[in-house]
């Protein structure tokens, strides 16, 4: 045991230490946005918003470009809704006819579930239409020269997330230094509504860490269920360790750290403080 003497007392020296990492408790972080993640090892991706009428091309560069389109409507003779899921290429054609319509010429065909996919069309009449109103029987129509460039870009296992705004997922690229987890189809399909029901419950970040991937192999033309993301509650239990984190890192690398479990240096290093692994919602 250390004895201070009265006589050789230094205040400064002895004076406490000013620890620079506090308690963040995030309280105002709103986890509504948090969203299961699937992760793709292509170099692009697709989202196309049904309601919107627009698709967005991502690209692993971090570039993007929004292109307009038209999709399915039940309002039309034979005509269905262009179906909500995560999807990936199954073949492309650079010319495809409709045996259901009349033989109609499908420019640059890209297929993502059974007989749904990007197209372009003969003739200018339906451009009126990209961006503003779905008029299709269930593809996704586009301008040719859109069309063009995803056929030249999309290869055979690219993802395509179709949804109306609401999903509780969403897709990202793989990076080289992160490890990730490969599931059958039957595993990936039995494996996404756990891992859903603990988004909504609340505990997604206690018991969520494997980063899935996904290709042509383990999604089938059927596709994945998207979620709901209106049953994500503002709220999500963390282990208290989690809530002592400098108070100088911004707000998204904090959270970065949360989903990614695999930077202690945030963390007090504090051993009584950092064992204890007990649940708090914040």
């Amino acid at each position: 045991m250390l004895h201070i003497s009265p006589y050789n007392y230094d205040a400064e020296k002895f004076k406490p230490v000013q620890k620079k990492n506090i308690i963040d408790p995030l309280t105002a972080y709103d986890f509504r946005n948090l969203r299961d993640t699937v992760y793709t090892l292509k170099d692009h991706f697709v989202e196309v918003n049904l309601l919107t009428q627009y698709a967005t091309l991502y690209s692993r560069d971090g570039s993007s470009r929004i292109i307009p389109v038209s999709t399915g409507t039940k309002k039309i003779e034979d005509g269905i809704e262009t179906r909500e899921g995560i999807f990936v290429l199954q073949w492309k054609a650079k010319e495809m006819h409709s045996v259901q319509f009349d033989s109609t010429l499908m420019i640059n065909w890209m297929g993502f579930n059974s007989g749904i996919g990007f197209h372009a069309l003969e003739g200018k009449s339906y451009y009126k239409y990209l961006g503003k109103k779905n008029v299709s029987h269930g593809c996704v129509r586009m301008a040719r020269k859109d069309a063009e460039l995803l056929f030249s870009l999309l290869e055979k296992g690219t993802p395509v997330f179709v949804h109306k705004g609401n999903g509780a997922i969403k897709i990202a690229f793989t990076e080289s230094r992160d490890n990730y987890k490969y599931f059958s189809s039957n595993e990936l399909r039995k494996s996404l509504p756990e891992r859903y029901s603990f988004l909504y419950s609340g505990e997604y970040l206690l018991n969520i860490n494997q980063k899935l991937l996904i290709d042509e192999r383990n999604i089938s033309a059927f596709g994945l269920p998207i979620g709901d993301a209106s049953l994500i509650p503002s709220r999500q239990a963390l282990r208290s360790i989690y809530l002592w984190i400098s108070p100088e890192t911004p707000e998204y690398e904090k959270i970065k750290s949360l989903l990614d479990g695999d930077n202690p240096g945030m963390l007090t290093l504090n051993l009584t403080l950092d064992a204890n692994s007990s649940r708090r919602k914040i």
